[in-house]
C-alpha cells in the first residue's frame, strides 16, 4: 500500500514515522531508565527510613530499660518497696487490703482516671498515706519527666503495692491464679522479672489491657535486690503513643510514607498520623517483606495498604527483651512513580511537539521536491502520449532534478527523431523487405559459423554468393576471422604441446594481424623465453659444478693457510711474551740507575757507563719494537688476505644461489674475525709506534747525559729525573705489550676458528656441487632449438655472468608478473 502513495504523501509520511520511533524510542528507553533510578532512590530511602526508626525505637527502648535497672538497683526503690508491702499488710486487720486501698485512692476520689496521679494523700489509711505521701512526688516526677503511662511496685507476694496512676489494677494481686489482672501481660512480666536474675529486664508486647481502659498497653520490669535478697519487682507501662511519637520523628519519606511497629500478629503497634482512626492493634500489614522482618531479616518488597493502594515497604527485624518486632517504612507506589511519570509526561509532550515540526518541516521539504517531479511527470506523460512539442521543465536545474528533466528531454528528441524515421520508413518499406530477407539469410548462416566456433569447430564457412558488395564482404570477413582463428589456436595448440613435453623447439610461423599476432609473438616469446632460461641454467649449471670444484679446492688452501697462520700467531705470541719481559728488566735496570744518580754524584764516570748500557738498552727496545711493527704488518698481511678471502667466498656464494647460502654465512663470519683482527693489528701497531716514539725520546736523553756528564755536575739530578720518565715509559710500554699480548692470544682464537669455518665449508661445498650434479640432470631433460646450443663459459668469471643472467631473468620475470 506504501509502494502506491505518492512521493508528496510518502516523503512526509516517512519522515514523520521516522521521527515518531525515533522519539517513541528515546521516551520508553529514558522512561525505563529514571522509572529504575526512581525505584532504586525510593527503595534505599525506605530502607533508611526503616534503618532509622529501628535505630530510634531501640535507642528509646534501651533508655527505658536502662532507667528500669538504675532504678531498680536504687535503695529508695528497695526501701519504697518495703514500707508499701508493710503498710499494705499492716491493713489486714482493718478488712481487705485491696478494697482499702482502693476506696481511699480511687472510689473516694473526685479525680477521674489519668489525673489521680496528683493526689498526695487519701487521709484514709493512715499508715500507707504517710509513706505515699513522702515517696509519690518523686516517682510521679519520674513518670512525668519519661513520659511513662504508669510505674508500678510488686512485693515478693506478687501484689501491686503502689502505682502512680491508681488504676483498676492498684493493690491487686499478680500471682499466678491471682487478682483479675494476673493473666494479663503485666502479670506475666512481673512473675517473669520475679524470677529472673539482677539487672535482666523482661518486656511485653502491646496488648488491650482492662485497668488501661482496653487501650494497647506494654509493660517492662526488672527484679529489685538488696544485698542479694529479692525485694520486689518494678515495671513502667509504656504507652503506645510514645511508640507513635518516637517513629513520626523518622524522616525522608514522601507526602505518602509512613512507619509502623509491627507484631507477629501482623498489627501495627503505633497510630499513623495519616489516619483518622487509631491504628494501634487495629491496622493489619501483612506481606513477604514483613515476614522476612518477623523472622529476623531486613525485607524489601510490595505491601497491602488498608485504603486499597500498593505501597512499597522497606522493613527492619527488632528484637528486644523477648519480643520480635518488626519496623516498617513504606511509601505509596503511586508517589514513588510520579517523577517517572511526570518525565513521561513531559517527554511525549515534547516528542509530539517535535512530532508535530517534523511533520511540518518533511511537508515543506517533500513539496520542494514533489512540485517539481509533479510538473516533470505530466511532462513525461505528455510525450509519452505522443505530444512532443510540450516543454520539458527544470531544464536550468542543477540538481539530480535537472538530470532527469536532461533525460526526459532526450526522450523528447528520440521521438521527434523516431517520428521522422517512421515517414521515411514508410516510403523505402518494400526496398528494405528483400535486404531483410538476404540479411536474414545471411545471419542464419553466421549464426551457423559461430555457433560450430562456440563448440570448437572452425571448419564451417559463410556463402559468399550474394549480390550486395557490402553483405559479401561482411561474409568474407567472417570466414577470414574463422579461418584466423582456426589457424592461430592450432599453431598455439602446437607450440603449447611441444611445451608440455618440455620441446622448446617449437614455434609459431603463420602469417597474423592485430590480437593474433600478439598471441604469435606471445606464445613464441614464451618458447623463446624458456630456451633461453633452460640455456642459461644448463650453462650456469655447469659452470656451477666447476665453480663449486675450484671453491673446495680453493677453501682447502684457505684450511692449510689457516694452520699456518696459527702457527705464525703462536710465534709471535712468543716474541711479545719476551719482549715483555726485556720491558720490565729495562724498567727495573732505569729504577736502578735513578737511585744512583741520586746517592753517588761523585760517580759520575761509572755513572757515565750505565747511561752506556741504559743507550744500549734502548737500542735493545728499539729492534725489538721494529720486530714487534714487522710482526704487526704481518698480521695485517694475514688479516688483509683473510678479508679477501672471505670477500671472494661471498662472492661464491652470491653466485651459488640458495645453495650457497649456508657458504655465505661462513663467508661473511670469517670477514668478520678477519676485520676484527685488522682492527686489533692497527691498535697494536699505534701502541708500537707510541713505544718507539718513547725509547727513541730516551735515547737522544741518555745519549745528552752521558756527553754532559763529565762537565756537568747538577745534570746528574737532571738525568735521574729523566730516567724516573723512562721507567714510567718502560712500565707503559710493559702494560701496552700485556694488551698486544691479548690482543694476539685474541687473533690465535679467531684463528683456530676460522679453521673450523673452513671445515664447515669444505662440507657445504661439497653439498652444493651434488646439488649441481642434481641440477644439470634435470636441466637435460629439456630440447633446445639448434641455435640455443651455447657453449658455456669456465672459470669463475663464467660463473659470475651466469648467475647474473639467471638473477636478472627470474626478477624480469617477476616484474612482468
Amino acid at each position: 500500500m506504501l509502494r502506491d502513495l505518492k512521493l508528496a504523501s510518502k516523503l512526509p509520511t516517512l519522515v514523520v514515522a521516522i521521527a515518531l520511533v525515533t522519539g517513541a524510542s528515546l521516551a520508553f528507553v529514558a522512561y525505563y531508565a529514571s522509572n529504575v533510578i526512581v525505584t532504586e532512590q525510593a527503595e534505599q530511602r525506605l530502607k533508611a527510613a526503616a534503618a532509622n526508626a529501628k535505630t530510634s525505637l531501640e535507642a528509646y527502648l534501651d533508655e527505658t530499660a536502662e532507667d528500669l535497672t538504675l532504678f531498680a538497683g536504687r535503695s529508695e526503690i528497695a526501701s519504697s518497696i518495703d514500707l508499701f508491702a508493710g503498710a499494705r499488710r499492716s491493713l489486714n486487720g482493718q478488712g481487705d487490703p485491696v478494697e482499702l486501698l482502693q476506696n481511699a485512692y480511687i472510689t473516694q476520689s473526685s479525680l477521674p482516671a489519668g489525673e489521680r496521679l496528683s493526689i498526695d494523700s487519701s487521709d484514709q489509711v493512715p499508715i500507707y498515706d504517710l509513706h505515699h505521701r513522702n515517696l509519690h512526688p518523686d516517682f510521679r516526677e519520674l513518670l512525668v519527666k519519661r513520659e511513662y503511662s504508669d510505674v508500678l511496685l510488686f512485693d515478693t507476694y506478687f501484689n501491686n503495692v503502689y502505682s502512680v496512676q491508681k488504676g483498676a489494677d492498684f493493690g491487686t494481686n499478680f500471682a499466678e491464679g491471682g487478682g483479675p489482672w494476673a493473666s494479663s501481660d503485666l502479670g506475666r512480666v512481673v512473675r517473669a522479672a520475679m524470677a529472673g536474675a539482677e539487672g535482666e529486664v523482661f518486656l511485653s508486647d502491646f496488648a488491650p489491657y482492662g485497668p488501661n481502659g482496653g487501650a494497647p498497653a506494654s509493660f517492662i520490669a526488672a527484679p529489685v535486690f538488696e544485698q542479694n535478697f529479692l525485694i520486689g519487682v518494678i515495671a513502667f507501662h509504656i504507652p503506645a503513643e510514645k511508640i507513635g511519637t518516637v517513629l513520626q520523628r523518622t524522616q525522608g519519606l514522601g507526602d505518602s510514607g509512613e512507619v509502623y511497629l509491627i507484631g507477629n500478629d501482623g498489627l501495627a503497634r503505633n497510630d499513623s498520623a495519616g489516619t483518622v482512626e487509631n491504628d494501634v492493634l487495629t491496622l493489619s500489614l501483612t506481606g513477604a517483606a514483613v515476614s522476612t522482618a518477623l523472622a529476623g531479616a531486613p525485607g524489601l518488597g510490595p505491601l497491602a495498604h488498608h485504603d486499597g493502594s500498593t505501597y512499597i515497604a522497606a522493613t527492619e527485624p527488632l528484637m528486644f527483651g523477648g519480643v520480635n518486632w518488626a519496623v516498617v517504612a513504606q511509601e505509596s507506589e503511586t508517589e514513588i512513580s510520579a517523577p517517572s511519570i511526570g518525565l513521561r509526561n513531559t517527554m511525549l509532550m515534547i516528542g509530539a511537539l517535535l512530532l508535530a515540526l517534523a511533520a511540518i518541516t518533511s511537508v515543506l521539504i517533500a513539496r520542494t521536491i514533489t512540485r517539481p517531479i509533479s510538473r516533470l511527470t505530466d511532462a513525461m506523460a505528455d510525450i509519452a502520449a505522443d505530444k512532443l512539442d510540450v516543454v520539458v521543465p527544470g531544464l536550468d536545474r542543477g540538481d539530480e532534478l535537472g538530470d532527469m528533466a536532461d533525460a526526459v528531454e532526450v526522450f523528447r528528441s528520440n521521438g521527434l527523431s523516431m517520428r521522422d524515421l517512421r515517414a521515411a520508413e514508410l516510403d523505402m518499406s518494400e526496398e528494405r523487405a528483400e535486404q531483410v530477407s538476404v540479411i536474414r539469410g545471411l545471419q542464419q548462416d553466421i549464426g551457423a559459423v559461430v555457433a560450430s566456433a562456440i563448440d570448437g569447430d572452425f571448419s564451417g564457412r559463410v556463402g559468399t554468393d550474394l549480390n550486395d558488395p557490402e553483405l559479401r564482404q561482411l561474409a568474407q570477413n567472417v570466414n577470414d576471422l574463422v579461418e584466423t582463428v582456426d589457424r592461430g589456436l592450432t599453431e598455439t595448440g602446437s607450440v603449447l604441446a611441444s611445451l608440455a613435453r618440455a620441446d622448446l623447439s617449437q614455434r609459431m610461423v603463420g602469417n597474423y594481424k592485430g590480437a593474433f599476432s600478439r598471441l604469435k609473438a606471445d606464445t613464441n616469446g614464451v618458447a623463446e623465453h624458456l630456451g633461453q632460461i633452460v640455456s642459461q641454467l644448463r650453462d650456469t649449471s655447469g659452470a656451477l659444478k666447476q665453480a663449486t670444484g675450484e671453491i673446495l679446492s680453493g677453501a682447502n688452501d684457505l684450511s692449510e693457510r689457516t694452520t699456518r697462520q696459527a702457527a705464525t700467531i703462536e710465534e709471535t705470541s712468543a716474541a711479545i711474551e719476551q719482549l715483555s719481559h726485556t720491558v720490565v728488566d729495562n724498567a727495573a735496570q732505569a729504577e736502578k740507575a735513578s737511585v744512583k744518580a741520586r746517592a753517588v754524584s761523585t760517580e759520575a764516570e761509572a755513572s757515565g757507563a750505565v747511561m752506556g748500557q741504559a743507550t744500549q738498552a734502548m737500542q735493545r727496545i728499539t729492534q725489538s719494537s721494529a720486530k714487534i711493527s714487522d710482526i704487526i704488518r704481518l698480521i695485517d698481511d694475514i688479516a688483509f688476505q683473510t678479508n679477501l678471502l672471505a670477500l671472494n667466498a661471498s662472492v661464491e656464494a652470491a653466485r651459488a644461489g640458495d645453495a650457497g647460502k649456508g657458504f655465505a654465512v661462513v663467508a661473511v663470519e670469517v670477514r668478520r674475525l678477519a676485520q676484527s683482527a685488522a682492527n686489533a693489528s692497527s691498535d697494536i701497531k699505534v701502541l708500537i709506534e707510541q713505544s718507539a716514539t718513547e725509547v727513541r725520546g730516551g735515547t737522544e736523553l741518555v745519549a745528552n747525559a752521558a756527553e754532559r756528564l763529565v762537565g756537568v755536575q747538577d745534570a746528574i739530578r737532571t738525568n735521574a729525573s729523566l730516567l724516573d720518565g723512562i721507567a714510567r715509559a718502560s712500565r707503559e710500554q710493559a702494560a701496552s705489550i700485556d694488551a698486544v699480548n691479548l690482543a694476539v692470544r685474541q687473533l690465535d682464537e679467531m684463528t683456530q676458528h676460522n679453521a673450523a669455518l673452513v671445515e664447515e665449508t669444505n662440507a657445504a661445498i661439497a653439498q652444493t656441487e651434488a646439488q649441481a650434479s642434481d641440477l644439470d640432470r634435470v636441466i637435460g631433460s629439456f630440447t633446445l632449438a639448434e641455435h640455443e646450443q651455447v657453449a658455456p663459459e669456465t672459470g669463475a668469471r663464467g660463473v659470475l655472468d651466469s648467475l647474473k643472467a639467471v638473477a636478472g631473468s627470474y626478477f624480469g620475470r617477476a616484474r612482468a608478473g
